[in-house]
């Protein structure tokens, strides 16, 4: 690609800009620094302007898109800060001529344009490299909540999905007849990850799996094809891949050998009925010299999921007689049982790897979830290190969903106490007064089916410790209650990890901050993959005066969980306000869709410190609708901080614009 050059800083070489927008937005220098864009609208304008790079636009028509609800003139003037602050901080990308404003292509480059270019082609190269540019959706994340922006993007995404399948499609044709039929299979399940009910991709891999001897992921594939087509639109395959199937299966009849089944004494059933998963061994895609790293994946799943309480793992031992061998999931879980199973895949590539995972529930017949992991292979430790902790925080969570659909559906006599346990936690994080009530009762009967279960004990503190925002004026009985149900649950299991973490929260409330880490840190040493941990761990450095560390541990939390609860922005938010990033804090808090006080508290401290003054009439509206008489210091008492510059800077903050 032609590299085009323009002066950012007379100092400095000069530099271009790549921006990639298929994805969540991104933008790095040519001598590979990353540049953080900051602002939701600065990253909208860049992102549109990007994309319909084609011809100029007018400045009329770029304020009403972006900032269509606040009028003419002031659409104009926040269209005006826009371009100031892109040219002041990033250079001058954007060129105007008059009215008309466009992107400069001779200082920054586009991953869109290349992706439409490269898409044309039909040369094996070119796809390849379209499909890697494709990293998801245009602007993946990118949530403007302004109608006409929104509505060009939806347009734009489904074009770019519909240009990016299209591809896909060819590559897969072409990849089987150049002897690389297993890469087809990646791209043709990279198809799928696009539209799970897209039944011609479903069936051109029941074929490919066919011609390269893989029937059994053929007769599997046949399964996720119905589940999804069930599951999106209702109906079934067509007749078309119905006889592909039957056709499949019955060239499939004998061949498979079963495994030696494992003695009755082989997998004792847990005494609180835990849901058991058995992590069978990866398809190597790489050669035997790779066998190791394969292995070590699968090894370092077990490995991590072992150290969850509430899930039974199959021990390698029996789960890897499975290796190379053809059998039904069903009868893979029936004989080790196991009612859940881990599959993958891992391939290597020069300095990359890929890792396919899917969870299955193998009694239902079901996928519960599939991901791809595509990284670089600096470090091979490192990397096992990483994926491992990425997937098992997916699948114990994964798993538990799994459980709780089936326990709702129980009746409440026949609950063995883990699914008394899953009821519970269900009510406990619909935060009401009812459903705490309901959440407090089902714990204690968990505690009461099977004293000795710790999870229970350690539940029904936190349920109890919820109790006292409902029940102010129960408070230190509450908290005393809490305390003795999580010290008692420790007991029994001194390596329960809810035990720990809820006894780090004690402590906080009490106020008592360095035993709460203590007891933290036990906690992620036996569970170093618990996001809920994780981020705790964050909440109690950010009132220790750690605000750096603080905002590791959050953000860890989140990629572990990226369907993660509102609070992790919260203590996100913290950590960047108390590191003087108050632009930033206020954007973490936008993401709370029910801001409570302490979120409205720090809205109003961050757009005080940042002099915003349209943010901070704002968000001192917000918080005087809910507390009509906020006090600073009243709200400052409630937060268990030790570190006095950071309590009295969130101080002056609020005191300054409400007090």
């Amino acid at each position: 690609m032609r590299r085009l050059f323009f002066v950012y800083n007379p100092s400095r070489m000069s530099r271009t800009l790549r921006l990639n927008v298929l994805g969540p937005f991104d933008a790095q220098w040519s001598d590979g620094t990353p540049l953080e864009v900051t602002g939701k609208k600065i990253r909208g304008l860049l992102g549109y302007l990007a994309v319909e790079s084609a011809h100029p636009h007018s400045r009329e028509q770029l304020a009403a898109l972006l900032w269509s609800e606040t009028g003419d003139e002031r659409a104009r003037h926040n269209l005006r800060q826009a371009l100031s602050k892109i040219r002041r901080s990033y250079g001058p990308l954007i060129s105007s001529t008059g009215e008309a404003l466009a992107l400069d292509l001779e200082k920054c480059s586009v991953d869109a344009r290349e992706f439409d270019r490269l898409a044309r082609s039909e040369d094996v190269g070119d796809l390849a490299r379209c499909m890697e540019l494709y990293r998801d959706d245009l602007l993946d994340g990118l949530v403007l909540r302004e109608a006409l922006y929104d509505e060009w993007l939806l347009g734009a995404q489904h074009q770019f999905r519909r240009t990016a399948c299209d591809a896909i499609e060819r590559l897969a044709s072409k990849l089987p007849a150049l002897d690389r039929a297993e890469e087809a299979v990646d791209v043709l399940n990279r198809r799928i990850a696009m539209d799970p009910a897209c039944e011609p991709a479903h069936r051109h891999l029941m074929e490919l799996f066919e011609r390269i001897g893989r029937r059994s992921d053929a007769l599997r594939q046949y399964q996720f094809l119905s589940e999804a087509l069930d599951r999106e639109l209702s109906t079934e395959p067509s007749a078309e891949t119905r006889a592909i199937y039957e056709r499949i299966r019955a060239g499939s009849a004998g061949v498979a050998q079963r495994a030696a089944v494992p003695s009755a004494d082989a997998a004792v059933p847990s005494v609180h009925e835990l849901p058991t998963v058995a992590v069978l061994p990866f398809d190597n895609l790489c050669g035997p010299d790779d066998g190791y790293f394969v292995d070590g994946i699968a090894e370092d799943i077990i490995t991590a999921l072992s150290h969850f309480s509430t899930l039974m793992v199959i021990s390698r031992g029996s789960s890897f007689a499975y290796r190379d061998r053809e059998v039904s999931d069903r009868d893979a879980a029936s004989e080790l049982g196991a009612q859940f199973l881990v599959r993958g895949s891992v391939r290597r590539a020069g300095n990359r790897v890929r890792i396919s995972v899917q969870l299955l529930d193998a009694h239902a017949g079901s996928t519960l979830w599939a991901h791809r992991f595509d990284r670089e292979i600096e470090d091979v430790f490192v990397v096992q290190d990483e994926l491992s902790s990425t997937i098992v925080a997916t699948l114990a969570g994964r798993v538990e969903a799994a459980r709780l659909a089936k326990a709702r559906r129980a009746p409440p006599e026949r609950l063995a106490a883990y699914d008394y346990v899953l009821r519970g936690k269900e009510h406990h994080h619909r935060y009401t007064r009812e459903d705490c009530r309901a959440a407090i009762d089902m714990f204690e009967r968990a505690v009461a089916r099977d004293p000795g279960y710790a999870t229970a004990h350690a539940w029904l503190a936190c349920g109890l410790g919820q109790a006292m925002g409902f029940r102010p004026d129960e408070y230190d009985a509450l908290l005393d209650g809490a305390q003795v149900a999580a010290e008692r649950g420790l007991e029994l299991d001194p390596s329960d990890t809810e035990c720990l973490r809820i006894l780090a929260q004690i402590s906080l409330m009490r106020r008592n901050l360095q035993r709460a880490i203590r007891y933290q840190e036990q906690g992620l040493f036996l569970n170093p993959n618990d996001d809920r941990s994780v981020c705790a761990m964050g909440e109690l450095l950010s009132f220790a005066g750690r605000s750096e560390e603080a905002e590791g541990w959050v953000r860890k939390a989140m990629r572990l969980n990226p369907y993660h609860p509102p609070r992790y922005w919260s203590h996100l938010a913290r950590t960047l306000f108390h590191q003087g990033r108050h632009r930033e804090a206020l954007d973490a808090l936008q993401n709370i869709g029910a801001p409570r006080v302490r979120e409205r508290g720090f809205q109003v401290a961050a757009a005080s410190a940042l002099g915003d003054t349209k943010e901070l009439a704002k968000s001192v509206a917000a918080l005087r609708e809910i507390v009509p008489d906020f006090d600073p210091e009243r709200f400052l008492q409630q937060l268990p901080y030790e570190d006095e510059g950071d309590r009295q800077a969130l101080l002056d903050a609020l005191a300054a614009a409400v007090g």
